[in-house]
Protein backbone atom coordinates (compact mmCIF):
# COMPACT_ATOMS: atom_id res chain seq x y z
CA UNK A 1 0.00 0.00 0.00
CA UNK A 2 1.74 3.48 -0.92
CA UNK A 3 1.01 6.37 0.63
CA UNK A 4 3.52 8.33 -1.29
CA UNK A 5 1.21 10.82 -3.42
CA UNK A 6 1.49 14.47 -4.38
CA UNK A 7 0.51 17.26 -2.46
CA UNK A 8 -2.00 18.35 -5.11
CA UNK A 9 -3.82 14.95 -5.39
CA UNK A 10 -4.21 15.09 -1.74
CA UNK A 11 -5.68 18.37 -1.78
CA UNK A 12 -8.30 17.53 -4.59
CA UNK A 13 -9.19 14.16 -3.28
CA UNK A 14 -9.78 15.94 0.61
CA UNK A 15 -11.75 18.62 -1.35
CA UNK A 16 -13.70 15.74 -3.22
CA UNK A 17 -14.28 14.08 0.11
CA UNK A 18 -15.17 17.27 1.85
CA UNK A 19 -18.11 17.97 -0.73
CA UNK A 20 -19.44 14.29 0.10
CA UNK A 21 -19.24 15.11 3.63
CA UNK A 22 -21.23 19.00 3.45
CA UNK A 23 -23.94 17.29 1.29
CA UNK A 24 -24.01 14.67 4.26
CA UNK A 25 -24.13 17.31 6.90
CA UNK A 26 -26.76 19.24 5.14
CA UNK A 27 -29.01 15.61 4.47
CA UNK A 28 -28.33 15.24 8.46
CA UNK A 29 -31.83 16.64 9.57
CA UNK A 30 -33.73 14.53 7.49
CA UNK A 31 -35.66 11.88 10.06
CA UNK A 32 -33.91 8.58 10.16
CA UNK A 33 -36.06 6.62 11.71
CA UNK A 34 -37.80 7.50 15.22
CA UNK A 35 -36.99 4.63 17.09
CA UNK A 36 -32.95 3.94 15.89
CA UNK A 37 -32.92 7.76 16.96
CA UNK A 38 -34.12 7.58 20.51
CA UNK A 39 -32.33 4.60 20.91
CA UNK A 40 -28.65 5.88 19.98
CA UNK A 41 -29.71 8.77 22.13
CA UNK A 42 -30.01 6.98 24.95
CA UNK A 43 -26.92 4.58 24.38
CA UNK A 44 -24.83 7.90 23.69
CA UNK A 45 -26.17 9.44 26.88
CA UNK A 46 -25.23 6.32 29.22
CA UNK A 47 -21.82 5.94 27.39
CA UNK A 48 -21.21 9.65 28.36
CA UNK A 49 -22.44 9.74 31.60
CA UNK A 50 -21.42 6.51 33.11
CA UNK A 51 -18.40 6.05 30.88
CA UNK A 52 -17.39 2.12 29.85
CA UNK A 53 -17.04 -0.19 32.61
CA UNK A 54 -21.25 -0.35 33.47
CA UNK A 55 -22.59 0.41 29.97
CA UNK A 56 -23.95 -3.15 29.47
CA UNK A 57 -25.42 -3.33 32.90
CA UNK A 58 -27.24 0.12 32.58
CA UNK A 59 -29.06 -0.15 29.02
CA UNK A 60 -30.19 -3.08 26.86
CA UNK A 61 -27.77 -2.52 24.15
CA UNK A 62 -27.02 -5.66 21.27
CA UNK A 63 -23.67 -3.62 19.87
CA UNK A 64 -20.77 -5.33 20.21
CA UNK A 65 -18.32 -3.07 22.10
CA UNK A 66 -15.96 -1.06 19.87
CA UNK A 67 -19.09 0.75 19.38
CA UNK A 68 -19.68 1.68 22.83
CA UNK A 69 -16.31 3.58 22.55
CA UNK A 70 -17.88 5.95 19.94
CA UNK A 71 -20.86 6.05 22.05
CA UNK A 72 -18.34 7.38 24.88
CA UNK A 73 -16.93 9.65 22.39
CA UNK A 74 -19.48 11.63 20.41
CA UNK A 75 -21.86 11.16 23.30
CA UNK A 76 -19.31 12.99 25.59
CA UNK A 77 -19.24 15.60 22.81
CA UNK A 78 -23.09 16.09 22.42
CA UNK A 79 -23.32 16.61 26.13
CA UNK A 80 -20.66 19.16 26.12
CA UNK A 81 -22.81 20.90 23.79
CA UNK A 82 -26.18 19.83 25.00
CA UNK A 83 -27.89 18.12 22.35
CA UNK A 84 -29.25 15.46 24.36
CA UNK A 85 -33.32 15.82 24.22
CA UNK A 86 -33.32 18.26 21.01
CA UNK A 87 -33.37 17.21 17.58
CA UNK A 88 -29.53 17.93 16.86
CA UNK A 89 -28.70 15.01 18.60
CA UNK A 90 -29.07 13.55 14.90
CA UNK A 91 -26.02 15.06 13.94
CA UNK A 92 -23.73 13.78 16.15
CA UNK A 93 -25.55 10.15 15.37
CA UNK A 94 -24.76 10.48 11.82
CA UNK A 95 -21.83 12.51 12.30
CA UNK A 96 -20.31 8.95 12.90
CA UNK A 97 -20.76 6.97 9.80
CA UNK A 98 -20.05 9.88 7.70
CA UNK A 99 -16.54 10.42 8.91
CA UNK A 100 -16.03 6.63 8.58
CA UNK A 101 -17.74 7.21 5.01
CA UNK A 102 -14.89 9.44 4.24
CA UNK A 103 -12.82 7.31 5.49
CA UNK A 104 -13.04 4.98 2.98
CA UNK A 105 -13.06 7.53 0.22
CA UNK A 106 -9.48 7.99 1.38
CA UNK A 107 -8.55 4.39 1.60
CA UNK A 108 -10.06 3.24 -2.09
CA UNK A 109 -7.45 6.19 -3.49
CA UNK A 110 -4.54 4.63 -1.50
CA UNK A 111 -5.49 1.81 -3.27
CA UNK A 112 -6.50 2.20 -6.43
CA UNK A 113 -3.88 5.28 -7.23
CA UNK A 114 -1.04 2.92 -6.78
CA UNK A 115 -2.07 0.68 -9.66
CA UNK A 116 -3.99 3.62 -12.09
CA UNK A 117 -3.56 7.39 -12.47
CA UNK A 118 -4.79 9.77 -10.78
CA UNK A 119 -7.62 10.90 -13.01
CA UNK A 120 -9.15 7.47 -12.62
CA UNK A 121 -8.57 7.13 -8.79
CA UNK A 122 -10.52 10.23 -8.07
CA UNK A 123 -13.21 8.38 -10.42
CA UNK A 124 -13.46 5.49 -7.84
CA UNK A 125 -13.18 7.62 -4.72
CA UNK A 126 -16.58 9.90 -6.51
CA UNK A 127 -18.10 5.95 -6.90
CA UNK A 128 -18.44 5.58 -3.28
CA UNK A 129 -18.21 8.62 -1.44
CA UNK A 130 -21.43 10.03 -3.97
CA UNK A 131 -23.14 6.46 -3.95
CA UNK A 132 -26.68 7.69 -3.47
CA UNK A 133 -26.89 4.08 -1.09
CA UNK A 134 -23.89 5.23 0.70
CA UNK A 135 -24.77 8.36 1.40
CA UNK A 136 -28.77 7.49 2.02
CA UNK A 137 -28.22 4.58 4.83
CA UNK A 138 -25.51 7.00 6.63
CA UNK A 139 -26.50 10.27 6.21
CA UNK A 140 -30.44 9.61 6.25
CA UNK A 141 -31.24 6.67 8.09
CA UNK A 142 -27.85 7.14 10.36
CA UNK A 143 -27.05 3.61 10.43
CA UNK A 144 -23.71 2.63 11.53
CA UNK A 145 -22.70 0.28 8.52
CA UNK A 146 -19.77 1.72 7.31
CA UNK A 147 -17.53 1.49 10.25
CA UNK A 148 -17.37 -2.10 10.21
CA UNK A 149 -17.22 -1.88 6.55
CA UNK A 150 -14.05 0.35 6.46
CA UNK A 151 -12.21 -1.99 8.77
CA UNK A 152 -13.43 -4.48 6.85
CA UNK A 153 -11.68 -3.27 3.99
CA UNK A 154 -8.58 -2.28 5.56
CA UNK A 155 -8.43 -5.60 6.92
CA UNK A 156 -8.58 -7.23 3.23
CA UNK A 157 -6.15 -4.51 1.68
CA UNK A 158 -3.85 -5.52 4.51
CA UNK A 159 -3.96 -9.38 3.70
CA UNK A 160 -3.71 -8.49 0.76
CA UNK A 161 -0.05 -6.50 1.18
CA UNK A 162 1.19 -9.19 3.26
CA UNK A 163 0.47 -7.44 6.71
CA UNK A 164 -1.12 -10.99 7.98
CA UNK A 165 -1.29 -9.58 12.06
CA UNK A 166 -2.33 -6.06 11.73
CA UNK A 167 -4.97 -7.29 9.48
CA UNK A 168 -6.07 -9.73 11.73
CA UNK A 169 -6.52 -6.84 14.48
CA UNK A 170 -8.06 -4.34 12.20
CA UNK A 171 -10.73 -7.61 11.32
CA UNK A 172 -11.15 -8.01 15.40
CA UNK A 173 -12.50 -4.41 15.13
CA UNK A 174 -14.48 -5.06 12.33
CA UNK A 175 -16.51 -8.11 14.14
CA UNK A 176 -16.55 -6.11 17.92
CA UNK A 177 -18.14 -3.71 15.08
CA UNK A 178 -20.65 -5.55 14.09
CA UNK A 179 -21.07 -9.34 13.90
CA UNK A 180 -21.94 -9.75 10.02
CA UNK A 181 -18.13 -9.04 9.49
CA UNK A 182 -17.98 -12.96 10.44
CA UNK A 183 -18.70 -13.20 6.24
CA UNK A 184 -15.31 -11.80 5.67
CA UNK A 185 -13.71 -14.56 8.04
CA UNK A 186 -12.78 -17.61 5.18
CA UNK A 187 -11.07 -15.28 3.00
CA UNK A 188 -8.70 -13.11 5.07
CA UNK A 189 -7.68 -16.72 6.74
CA UNK A 190 -7.25 -17.60 3.28
CA UNK A 191 -5.07 -14.98 2.73
CA UNK A 192 -3.05 -15.19 5.26
CA UNK A 193 -2.53 -18.41 5.35
CA UNK A 194 -1.76 -18.30 1.23
CA UNK A 195 1.07 -15.72 1.58
CA UNK A 196 2.42 -15.94 4.91
CA UNK A 197 1.92 -20.01 5.61
CA UNK A 198 0.45 -21.29 8.52
CA UNK A 199 2.74 -19.46 11.19
CA UNK A 200 1.74 -15.91 10.20
CA UNK A 201 -1.63 -17.29 10.23
CA UNK A 202 -1.08 -18.32 14.16
CA UNK A 203 0.75 -14.93 15.07
CA UNK A 204 -2.67 -13.24 13.35
CA UNK A 205 -4.68 -15.49 15.28
CA UNK A 206 -3.07 -13.97 18.64
CA UNK A 207 -3.16 -10.74 17.60
CA UNK A 208 -6.72 -11.06 16.92
CA UNK A 209 -7.59 -12.34 20.49
CA UNK A 210 -5.41 -10.21 21.72
CA UNK A 211 -7.40 -7.08 20.42
CA UNK A 212 -10.54 -8.84 21.32
CA UNK A 213 -9.38 -9.19 24.93
CA UNK A 214 -7.73 -5.44 24.69
CA UNK A 215 -10.93 -3.74 23.15
CA UNK A 216 -13.21 -5.52 26.08
CA UNK A 217 -10.92 -5.00 28.89
CA UNK A 218 -12.53 -2.11 30.08
CA UNK A 219 -16.12 -3.68 30.24
CA UNK A 220 -17.59 -5.43 33.18
CA UNK A 221 -17.57 -9.22 33.02
CA UNK A 222 -16.29 -12.49 34.35
CA UNK A 223 -15.64 -14.15 31.57
CA UNK A 224 -15.22 -12.84 27.94
CA UNK A 225 -16.01 -15.84 26.19
CA UNK A 226 -19.38 -15.20 27.67
CA UNK A 227 -19.63 -11.59 28.04
CA UNK A 228 -19.05 -11.70 23.94
CA UNK A 229 -21.29 -14.62 23.35
CA UNK A 230 -24.09 -12.66 24.74
CA UNK A 231 -23.75 -10.17 23.28
CA UNK A 232 -23.65 -11.35 19.87
CA UNK A 233 -26.56 -14.00 20.47
CA UNK A 234 -28.49 -11.55 22.21
CA UNK A 235 -29.15 -9.27 19.22
CA UNK A 236 -29.15 -12.39 16.88
CA UNK A 237 -31.72 -14.54 18.43
CA UNK A 238 -34.04 -10.92 18.53
CA UNK A 239 -34.76 -11.00 15.16
CA UNK A 240 -34.97 -14.63 14.64
CA UNK A 241 -37.41 -14.05 11.33
CA UNK A 242 -36.66 -15.42 7.71
CA UNK A 243 -36.15 -12.60 6.21
CA UNK A 244 -36.18 -9.08 8.75
CA UNK A 245 -36.77 -6.54 5.80
CA UNK A 246 -34.05 -7.76 3.79
CA UNK A 247 -35.28 -7.65 -0.50
CA UNK A 248 -33.39 -10.83 -0.70
CA UNK A 249 -34.18 -14.67 -1.65
CA UNK A 250 -36.30 -15.44 1.43
CA UNK A 251 -38.03 -11.92 0.84
CA UNK A 252 -39.64 -13.84 -2.23
CA UNK A 253 -41.56 -15.35 0.12
CA UNK A 254 -42.85 -14.19 3.38
CA UNK A 255 -41.04 -11.74 5.59
CA UNK A 256 -41.05 -11.75 9.35
CA UNK A 257 -41.77 -15.53 9.52
CA UNK A 258 -40.31 -16.97 12.32
CA UNK A 259 -37.44 -18.30 11.98
CA UNK A 260 -37.38 -22.89 11.97
CA UNK A 261 -34.48 -24.95 12.53
CA UNK A 262 -34.79 -26.27 8.59
CA UNK A 263 -35.02 -22.67 7.42
CA UNK A 264 -32.10 -21.36 9.75
CA UNK A 265 -29.81 -24.08 8.90
CA UNK A 266 -30.81 -24.30 5.06
CA UNK A 267 -29.85 -20.54 4.95
CA UNK A 268 -26.27 -21.29 6.72
CA UNK A 269 -25.63 -24.53 4.39
CA UNK A 270 -25.97 -22.58 1.23
CA UNK A 271 -24.00 -19.47 2.63
CA UNK A 272 -21.43 -22.30 3.46
CA UNK A 273 -21.41 -23.89 0.46
CA UNK A 274 -20.88 -20.73 -1.68
CA UNK A 275 -18.35 -18.89 0.25
CA UNK A 276 -16.37 -23.16 0.00
CA UNK A 277 -16.93 -22.60 -3.74
CA UNK A 278 -15.28 -18.85 -4.04
CA UNK A 279 -12.32 -20.29 -2.16
CA UNK A 280 -12.30 -23.32 -4.00
CA UNK A 281 -12.16 -20.51 -7.16
CA UNK A 282 -9.81 -18.03 -5.67
CA UNK A 283 -7.46 -21.24 -5.07
CA UNK A 284 -7.58 -22.52 -8.30
CA UNK A 285 -7.64 -19.27 -10.54
CA UNK A 286 -5.47 -16.77 -8.28
CA UNK A 287 -2.37 -16.91 -10.09
CA UNK A 288 -4.32 -15.87 -13.40
CA UNK A 289 -6.63 -13.23 -11.86
CA UNK A 290 -4.51 -11.92 -8.94
CA UNK A 291 -6.40 -9.33 -6.52
CA UNK A 292 -8.97 -8.53 -8.85
CA UNK A 293 -10.20 -12.47 -8.02
CA UNK A 294 -9.86 -11.49 -4.22
CA UNK A 295 -11.80 -8.07 -4.30
CA UNK A 296 -14.56 -10.38 -6.15
CA UNK A 297 -14.55 -13.24 -4.27
CA UNK A 298 -14.77 -10.67 -0.98
CA UNK A 299 -17.62 -8.96 -3.12
CA UNK A 300 -19.44 -13.08 -3.56
CA UNK A 301 -19.36 -13.64 0.46
CA UNK A 302 -21.07 -10.23 0.94
CA UNK A 303 -23.58 -10.72 -1.82
CA UNK A 304 -24.22 -13.84 -0.60
CA UNK A 305 -24.56 -13.28 3.26
CA UNK A 306 -27.34 -10.73 2.16
CA UNK A 307 -29.14 -13.66 -0.55
CA UNK A 308 -28.73 -16.19 1.66
CA UNK A 309 -28.73 -16.91 5.41
CA UNK A 310 -31.98 -16.28 7.30
CA UNK A 311 -32.50 -13.13 9.79
CA UNK A 312 -30.32 -10.72 7.31
CA UNK A 313 -31.78 -7.15 7.52
CA UNK A 314 -32.64 -4.51 4.54
CA UNK A 315 -29.05 -2.90 5.16
CA UNK A 316 -26.52 -6.14 5.10
CA UNK A 317 -25.84 -5.27 1.51
CA UNK A 318 -23.84 -2.30 2.16
CA UNK A 319 -20.24 -3.96 2.27
CA UNK A 320 -20.52 -5.03 -1.71
CA UNK A 321 -21.01 -1.82 -2.88
CA UNK A 322 -16.98 -0.72 -1.06
CA UNK A 323 -15.71 -4.15 -3.59
CA UNK A 324 -18.17 -2.98 -6.55
CA UNK A 325 -16.39 0.29 -6.35
CA UNK A 326 -12.76 -1.28 -6.01
CA UNK A 327 -13.50 -3.40 -9.45
CA UNK A 328 -15.49 -0.70 -11.34
CA UNK A 329 -12.62 0.46 -12.98
CA UNK A 330 -11.32 -2.82 -13.77
CA UNK A 331 -13.87 -5.01 -14.70
CA UNK A 332 -16.59 -4.08 -17.44
CA UNK A 333 -18.52 -6.82 -16.24
CA UNK A 334 -19.01 -5.38 -12.87
CA UNK A 335 -20.47 -2.49 -13.92
CA UNK A 336 -23.72 -3.28 -13.92
CA UNK A 337 -23.96 -4.54 -10.73
CA UNK A 338 -22.55 -1.95 -9.26
CA UNK A 339 -25.40 0.09 -11.37
CA UNK A 340 -28.22 -2.83 -10.16
CA UNK A 341 -27.23 -3.25 -6.37
CA UNK A 342 -26.71 0.70 -5.83
CA UNK A 343 -30.57 1.07 -6.93
CA UNK A 344 -31.68 -1.87 -5.04
CA UNK A 345 -29.84 -1.32 -1.93
CA UNK A 346 -31.63 2.08 -1.87
CA UNK A 347 -34.64 1.24 -2.90
CA UNK A 348 -34.55 -1.05 -0.18
CA UNK A 349 -33.08 0.60 2.56
CA UNK A 350 -35.33 4.12 1.55
CA UNK A 351 -38.57 1.68 1.18
CA UNK A 352 -38.24 0.37 4.67
CA UNK A 353 -37.49 3.48 6.36
CA UNK A 354 -40.43 4.97 5.06
CA UNK A 355 -42.92 2.22 6.16
CA UNK A 356 -41.09 2.22 9.47
CA UNK A 357 -41.52 5.94 10.02
CA UNK A 358 -45.07 5.37 8.91
CA UNK A 359 -46.01 3.27 11.66
CA UNK A 360 -44.11 4.89 14.27
CA UNK A 361 -45.97 7.88 13.51
CA UNK A 362 -49.22 6.29 13.30
CA UNK A 363 -48.48 5.00 16.86
CA UNK A 364 -48.17 1.25 16.05
CA UNK A 365 -45.96 -0.53 18.83
CA UNK A 366 -44.70 -2.51 15.80
CA UNK A 367 -43.03 -2.28 11.95
CA UNK A 368 -44.64 -3.47 9.15
CA UNK A 369 -44.77 -6.07 7.64
CA UNK A 370 -44.19 -5.92 3.53
CA UNK A 371 -45.16 -9.73 2.57
CA UNK A 372 -46.36 -9.31 -1.18
CA UNK A 373 -45.40 -5.93 -1.60
CA UNK A 374 -44.87 -5.40 -5.34
CA UNK A 375 -41.95 -3.35 -4.55
CA UNK A 376 -40.23 -5.79 -2.32
CA UNK A 377 -41.39 -8.80 -4.76
CA UNK A 378 -39.91 -6.87 -7.98
CA UNK A 379 -36.54 -5.75 -6.27
CA UNK A 380 -35.79 -9.48 -4.52
CA UNK A 381 -36.52 -10.56 -7.96
CA UNK A 382 -33.44 -8.12 -9.32
CA UNK A 383 -31.20 -9.06 -7.10
CA UNK A 384 -31.86 -13.05 -7.25
CA UNK A 385 -31.31 -12.23 -10.65
CA UNK A 386 -28.09 -10.36 -9.74
CA UNK A 387 -27.11 -12.99 -7.92
CA UNK A 388 -27.60 -15.77 -10.95
CA UNK A 389 -25.26 -13.47 -12.72
CA UNK A 390 -23.10 -13.28 -10.27
CA UNK A 391 -22.63 -17.08 -9.94
CA UNK A 392 -22.36 -17.50 -14.45
CA UNK A 393 -19.42 -15.56 -13.91
CA UNK A 394 -18.28 -17.37 -11.14
CA UNK A 395 -18.27 -20.42 -13.10
CA UNK A 396 -17.40 -18.50 -16.56
CA UNK A 397 -13.97 -17.90 -14.31
CA UNK A 398 -13.28 -21.11 -13.21
CA UNK A 399 -13.79 -22.75 -16.93
CA UNK A 400 -10.60 -20.22 -17.44
CA UNK A 401 -13.35 -17.65 -19.13
CA UNK A 402 -11.71 -14.44 -20.29
CA UNK A 403 -13.75 -12.04 -18.66
CA UNK A 404 -11.59 -11.39 -15.95
CA UNK A 405 -9.29 -9.69 -17.98
CA UNK A 406 -8.40 -6.21 -16.74
CA UNK A 407 -9.97 -3.22 -18.94
CA UNK A 408 -9.84 -0.52 -17.45
CA UNK A 409 -12.36 2.61 -18.03
CA UNK A 410 -11.09 5.00 -20.39
CA UNK A 411 -12.31 8.67 -19.57
CA UNK A 412 -11.16 11.13 -21.72
CA UNK A 413 -8.18 11.28 -24.75
CA UNK A 414 -5.60 12.23 -22.25
CA UNK A 415 -6.36 8.86 -20.55
CA UNK A 416 -6.51 6.83 -22.96
CA UNK A 417 -3.13 5.93 -23.54
CA UNK A 418 -2.49 4.86 -19.83
CA UNK A 419 -5.53 2.64 -20.32
CA UNK A 420 -4.13 0.83 -23.42
CA UNK A 421 -0.81 0.70 -21.41
CA UNK A 422 -2.51 -0.92 -17.86
CA UNK A 423 -4.69 -3.52 -19.90
CA UNK A 424 -1.22 -5.06 -21.44
CA UNK A 425 0.40 -5.03 -18.39
CA UNK A 426 0.07 -8.19 -16.42
CA UNK A 427 -2.51 -8.87 -13.61
CA UNK A 428 -0.90 -7.26 -9.98
CA UNK A 429 -0.49 -10.33 -7.80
Amino acid sequence: MNFSFGKREILIITALIAVSFLIRFLLFPIPGYKNDMGTFEAWFRTAADNGLRNFYSLTRCDYPPFNVYLFWGFGSIAKAFSLFGTPQIAYAVKLVPAIFDAAMGFLIFVFIRSRVNFKMAAIAVALYVFNPAVIYNSAVWGQFDAIYTFFLVLSLMLALASKPEVSAVTYAVAVLTKPQAIALLPLIAYLILRKGGWRRLATSLVAGAATVFVVILPFEWSNPVTFLANNYFFGYNEYAYTSVNAFNTWGLGDLWIPDTTVTFVLGWVLFGALATFALYLLHKRFGASGEMLVLFSAFVLFFGFFMLPTRIHERYLFPAISMLTLMFLFLKKIRPLYVVLTSTLLVNIAYVLYWLNAYANAGYTYGPNLTGDPVVLAVSLINLIAFLYVLVLMWDELKGGSWFRISPLRIGRSSNAEAEENENRSRPQ
